[in-house]
C-alpha cells in the first residue's frame, strides 16, 4: 500500500455522518512506519506559518490542517471544520469544501506534497499551489462578489446552498428563499434589470427626470459618430451601448480620427466575444473623477472613488518598470480577495501613454505621477478609495430618487464629480451609466478609506436578522407517509394560508398532494426547500440517507427519533435547533424534551395512536414556530 495515498472520495451537499454541513469524504493511507511529524512540520510551516499555534497531535492530523490551508487558497477563505474517522486500515477525512474539482485537486497536491517530504524529494509547493489558486479564480467562488455573499449568509447563519440545475445559489428556505447569482436576484424586475443595459435609452430616461447626465446618441456607423461628435463638440466619450468593465471605453477624445479608431474598438469587441454589434455611445465628455455609487435595495450604501491606474516616477526606473513593481504589491495579488488587480499593459495603455507622448521606456522623474489608462474601473488597474462618508446629502437622496425608479435589490450609479461633497446641483456632476448587479467587493476591500459591508447589507435588505430566512422544519427518522400526511392534515386544519412540504420514502408530497420521488435523498429535500410557497417542511431520514445523501438542510426545529440507529440519532440530533423540541419514541411512549429536559410523556397502545400523539404534539408546538419565523 503506498503511503499518503488518497481514494474513494465523495461529496455531500449538506449535514451528513462526517461533519455538520457539506463536506468532501476521502479515504487516507498512512503506514504504521511512517517518520514522526515533526519531520513534515519541518516543511508544512515554512509555507503555512499559521499552522505552528494549532496543537497537531499527529501525522494523519497535520496532513487535514495542510488541507484546510490550501482550500483556504491563501486568502482566508471561510473554510475551518474537518473530521477524522477510520475504515480499516485507512483513515477517513473529511472537510467542509466550496468546489469539488479543487477540494479533490488539493488533497491530491497534500498527498504529493507529503510523500515527497517523506522521500526526502524536491516538491515546488509554491508553484503547484499557485497553480492551483489560479483554477479557483476561475470556479464560481473565484468571483470576489459571488464569496462575499456566501461568506456573508454564512457569518449570518443565514442557509445558503448551491443550485446545481440552475447555476446560482440560494439563501434561506422557502417562502424566505433569496436566489441568484452575484448580485441579481430571482426578485429584481427582469425588464428593469435588462433596461439598464442600453446606455442609450438609460441616458434618455435619466434626462426625461431630470437627473444630471451628459448628451449622448446611439451610434451605428463611424461616420455617424463623428458627425455626432462633431454636434456634440469635442472632447467625447464613445462607449459600447451594452458594455461592462469598462471594454470599450474611449475617453477624452478630441479629434475626428480618434472617434474612429474607438468606434472600430467597440466593432472589434463585439466581434471577439461573438456578441451582435449593438451600437457606439457618443457622450459629451464630463470632467470629474470616476465614483461608483451604491445603492440595496433602494437605500444609498456606499460610494467609491476610483482612480485609473497610475505610476510614480523615482527618476531612474521606466513606465515599464514602475508597472512590475507595482503589479508586485500584495494589494494587487489580482486574487479573489485582493483590493486592486494588476495594471495589464495592452494597447489602450499604450495608446494613451502615447497621447501624453509617453512610452513604456519613459522614465518619469521624481515624484512625476503618471497616469496610465482613460478608465478607471478596479478591473483596468484602477485604484479604489472609499468615501462613503464624505457624499453630500443631496447626493444619496439622487442615488434614493434613481433606484426607487427600479425594481431591482442593487443598483450601481457610476457618475463623474469634481467634488462628491458638493451637491450635484452645483454642477460638474454627471451621472455616466447604471448598472444592475453591480459588483460590490470594491466596496468590501477598497485600495483606501476602510471597508462598507455591503454584502451584509445585501442580505439583510431581504432577511430578517433574527429568523435568518428559515421557516419551521421537522426531520426524524421514522416519518411514514401516513404520519406525514397526519401532522400535514393537523396543520391544515389549525391554520390558513400554510404551504406544507413534506417527505417520506414515498416521494415529496405538497399539502398531502403527491408530487415526485427522486431517486436521491438531497435533491428531493432541494425540490422541497427551493419551492417558494413553502412555509413548514417536514422530512424523514433514514440510516441509508443519511450515509449516501447527507440531510442538505441545516438545522431542525422538531426532531423525531423513533429507535433510530446510531448515525441516525446523531446526525439529527446534531441538527436540533436551540429550544426545539425533540420526540423520541421508546417501547410504548413518546417522551418530549425540551433542551434535553423532559416536558411531556403519553403511553400509547397502537401505531395509529402514536402517530396522532406525534402529530397533536406537533401542532401544539407550530404556533410558536409559525410565530418565530413570522410566516
Amino acid at each position: 500500500m503506498e503511503n499518503f495515498h488518497v481514494s474513494k472520495f465523495y461529496f455531500y451537499t449538506g449535514p451528513n455522518y462526517y461533519l455538520d454541513r457539506a463536506c468532501a469524504v476521502f479515504n487516507l493511507s498512512i503506514l504504521s512506519n511512517t517518520p514522526h511529524v515533526e519531520i513534515f512540520e519541518k516543511e508544512v510551516f515554512k509555507i503555512f506559518p499559521k499552522l505552528q499555534s494549532k496543537k497537531i497531535s499527529d501525522v494523519v492530523d497535520l496532513f487535514a490542517e495542510t488541507l484546510v490551508s490550501i482550500l483556504k487558497m491563501d486568502i482566508d477563505l471561510y473554510i475551518e471544520r474537518y473530521s477524522i474517522s477510520t475504515d480499516g486500515d485507512d483513515y477517513v477525512i473529511a472537510v467542509e469544501y466550496l468546489d469539488k474539482s479543487i477540494t479533490k485537486a488539493a488533497a491530491y497536491l497534500t498527498s504529493d506534497w507529503f510523500k515527497a517530504i517523506e522521500q526526502g524529494k524536491d516538491f515546488n509547493i509554491k508553484q503547484e499551489f499557485e497553480s492551483l489558486q489560479a483554477r479557483f479564480d476561475k470556479t464560481l467562488f473565484g468571483g470576489p462578489t459571488l464569496y462575499s455573499l456566501i461568506e456573508a449568509g454564512v457569518k449570518l447563519n443565514i442557509p445558503v446552498f448551491y443550485l446545481y440545475e440552475e447555476n446560482q445559489f440560494q439563501w434561506g428556505y422557502g417562502v424566505k428563499q433569496l436566489r441568484g447569482r452575484s448580485t441579481t436576484f430571482h426578485n429584481d424586475g427582469i425588464k428593469d434589470t435588462e433596461f439598464t443595459m442600453f446606455k442609450d435609452m438609460v441616458g434618455e430616461f435619466l434626462e426625461m427626470c431630470g437627473f444630471p447626465t451628459p448628451k449622448g446618441f446611439n451610434c451605428y456607423s463611424e461616420e455617424e459618430a463623428v458627425a455626432v461628435a462633431l454636434k456634440i463638440g469635442f472632447p467625447v466619450v464613445v462607449k459600447p451601448v451594452a458594455g461592462h468593465k469598462g471594454q470599450g471605453v474611449t475617453t477624452g477624445i478630441q479629434s475626428e480620427s480618434e472617434v474612429r479608431k474607438a468606434f472600430q474598438n467597440i466593432v472589434h469587441l463585439a466581434e471577439e466575444q461573438n456578441l451582435p454589434f449593438e451600437g457606439a455611445l457618443v457622450q459629451q465628455q464630463i470632467f470629474g473623477t470616476d465614483h461608483r455609487l451604491l445603492s440595496v435595495g433602494g437605500k444609498f450604501v456606499a460610494a467609491l472613488e476610483r482612480v485609473p491606474a497610475f505610476v510614480i516616477g523615482n527618476g531612474k526606473d521606466t513606465i515599464e518598470k514602475l508597472i512590475e513593481v507595482e503589479n508586485a504589491k500584495e494589494i494587487r495579488l489580482d486574487n479573489a480577495r485582493s483590493p486592486l488587480c494588476k495594471i495589464k499593459i495592452d494597447d489602450n495603455l499604450i495608446d494613451f501613454l502615447a497621447l501624453q507622448n509617453k512610452s513604456l521606456s519613459y522614465i518619469p522623474a521624481k515624484d512625476e505621477h503618471v497616469v496610465l489608462r482613460r478608465v478607471a474601473n478596479i478591473s483596468a488597474g484602477g485604484v479604489s478609495i472609499n468615501v462613503t462618508s464624505k457624499i453630500h446629502p443631496d447626493n444619496i437622496k439622487l442615488v434614493e430618487d434613481i433606484a426607487s425608479f427600479f425594481k431591482v435589490r442593487c443598483l450601481g450609479i457610476d457618475v463623474l464629480a469634481q467634488d462628491i461633497s458638493k451637491s450635484w446641483r452645483e454642477g460638474n456632476f454627471g451621472i455616466i451609466e447604471i448598472n444592475a448587479g453591480p459588483g460590490v467587493f470594491m466596496h468590501l476591500a477598497p485600495a483606501y478609506g476602510g471597508s462598507i459591508d455591503v454584502p451584509r447589507y445585501i442580505m439583510l435588505s431581504h432577511f430578517n436578522e433574527k429568523d435568518k430566512g428559515r421557516i419551521p422544519i421537522v426531520a426524524g427518522n421514522y416519518i411514514p407517509q401516513s404520519l406525514a400526511s397526519k401532522i400535514t392534515s393537523y396543520l391544515l386544519d389549525e391554520y390558513n394560508d400554510i404551504f406544507i412540504g413534506s417527505l417520506s420514502s414515498k416521494g415529496v408530497y405538497f399539502n398531502n398532494q403527491y408530487f415526485y420521488l427522486n431517486p436521491e435523498h438531497d435533491q428531493n429535500v432541494k425540490i422541497i426547500l427551493r419551492h417558494p410557497k413553502v412555509n413548514i417542511a417536514i422530512f424523514e431520514h433514514t440510516k441509508d440517507d443519511i450515509y449516501d445523501y447527507g440531510i442538505l438542510h441545516q438545522g431542525a426545529d422538531i426532531v423525531i427519533l423513533d429507535e433510530p440507529s446510531y448515525s441516525e440519532e446523531k446526525v439529527l440530533q446534531e441538527q436540533l435547533l436551540p429550544d426545539g423540541l425533540l420526540i423520541v419514541v421508546e417501547d410504548d411512549q413518546c417522551i418530549v424534551y425540551r433542551n434535553y429536559h423532559e416536558i411531556n410523556r403519553r403511553s400509547f397502545y397502537s401505531n395509529e395512536e402514536k402517530e396522532r400523539i406525534i402529530a397533536e404534539t406537533i401542532t401544539d408546538e407550530m404556533e410558536y414556530l409559525l410565530k418565530k419565523y413570522n410566516v
